[in-house]
């Protein structure tokens, strides 16, 4: 596997993240992970 999520596509269907660069997006496990260590919450969590 690349190391993308297998469920990226359906995640973004449901995703409330509106910050665009983001190469997170539809990757929760590594977008809560990014958040968690800079002391934040994801738009899903918020």
């Amino acid at each position: 596997m690349s190391g993308q999520c297998p469920n990226r596509e359906e995640n973004l269907k449901k995703c409330n993240c509106d910050y665009e660069p983001c190469s997170r997006k539809g990757s929760c496990c590594k977008c809560i992970e990014y958040h968690r260590n800079n002391g934040g919450k994801p738009a899903c969590l918020k």
